[in-house]
């Protein structure tokens, strides 16, 4: 083997072993201490988020609709979730909060205006005021949170959240709230309980309908039949119980007029009846011709009026008892009248028609 030929061998080899020993043969390490364009290498661990605010105190919640210990609890609640947010350095902590609020006599009272939120900044030397007010009508919640600027002078974020469910889940709405106040996600648990929190209202919501429901058919069932009962003693007495004091009137004024007149007839019919003994006593008893002739006309007259008598008697009676069964009828069908106001039988409003979106006016007349 001449010399070149095992220069070649020798390349060959060489550039073969090259993959077995990692290396490339177009690659270049630098030395350890070589930097490539000045950069640094960056760990592959989870930044923290930077805070945002640097001391802030937190005011005692107002409210309407709530009691003060409530409003306190969720103000602590708030607190506590606001500092797990790391949003800020430092938060000033209730005691100190109420001290200062005690020296200056405001313990108690709302402090939402922008002259007092400053005034208690300055003495707690804090960057920053939370104030908050919450709402609670017929258990509907409106939570209004801001975040105020001493040096500002001025509300630099403000939320207002609105709830409907299980008072339970008001802790959850407050603690989202103080994530979301100083622009956080909020934790996954956090929200998955305000779901669980919701499905829990929705249920809530649906068993104390289905309550409602029956306890309303129980009242209703049992106001149609204590109407039954008393409208069978006497008409319109049902209808009074139920509230319809017009419906009560109109039935008792037939019923007592449907009697009247059935009395009436019956004592014509009594009359007659009487009358028509004595004249047919007579006439059997008479000799005379003439006498007998006027005494039976007379009887003939009488008998005729008896028979009217009896045939109004009839009547009446009957017109009576079908006031008193419709009567008995009405007041088991009708039902308790609607709660509204007793001025209400006669006036004239503005309403919207939701046909024609336009305002009409309309008169009522409330006929029971």
């Amino acid at each position: 083997m001449n010399k070149k030929t095992f220069q070649l061998f020798f390349i060959i080899l060489w550039v073969s072993a090259l993959p077995i020993t990692g290396q490339s043969l177009f690659s270049f390490s630098p030395p350890k201490y070589f930097s490539l364009s000045g950069r640094t290498s960056i760990p592959n661990v989870a930044l923290q988020q930077d805070t945002s605010f640097t001391t802030v105190a937190i005011l005692p919640f107002a409210g309407s609709g709530m009691v003060r210990l409530e409003l306190d609890v969720l103000t602590d609640h708030f607190g506590q979730e606001l500092e797990r947010t790391k949003a800020i350095q430092a938060i000033v902590s209730r005691t100190t909060v109420n001290e200062i609020l005690d020296e200056r006599g405001m313990l108690g009272d709302p402090c939402l205006s922008e002259s007092c939120a400053i005034e208690i900044g300055n003495m707690l030397g804090v960057d920053y005021i939370v104030r908050g007010n919450i709402v609670n009508k017929d258990g509907w919640y409106t939570f209004d949170v801001d975040l105020f600027s001493v040096e500002k002078r001025a509300t630099v974020e403000e939320r207002r959240v609105f709830y409907n469910g299980d008072p339970h889940g008001i802790i959850t709405e407050i603690e989202l709230l103080a994530w979301n106040l100083v622009n956080r996600i909020s934790p996954r648990a956090l929200q998955e309980e305000k779901v669980v929190k919701e499905e829990e209202a929705k249920q809530i919501a649906i068993d104390q309908a289905e309550a409602a429901r029956i306890a309303a058919a129980k009242r209703l069932r049992e106001a149609k039949l204590g109407a039954l009962w008393r409208s069978t003693v006497l008409p319109g007495w049902g209808q009074y119980f139920l509230g319809r004091k017009t419906s009560a009137k109109i039935w008792l004024g037939s019923g007592l007029g449907a009697t009247t007149l059935a009395i009436l007839s019956y004592s014509q019919y009594s009359k007659a009846y009487d009358e028509f003994e004595s004249s047919y006593e007579n006439y059997n008893a008479s000799t005379d011709h003439d006498e007998i002739a006027s005494l039976k006309a007379d009887a003939k007259k009488i008998l005729k009026d008896e028979h009217s008598a009896n045939d109004r008697l009839k009547l009446f009676a009957t017109v009576g008892g079908a006031i008193w069964i419709a009567n008995i009828i009405h007041a088991y069908v009708a039902g308790p009248l609607p709660d509204t106001p007793k001025d209400e039988s006669l006036g004239m409003d503005i309403t919207m028609s939701p046909e024609l979106k336009s305002p009409q006016l309309r008169i009522y007349i409330a006929l029971d």
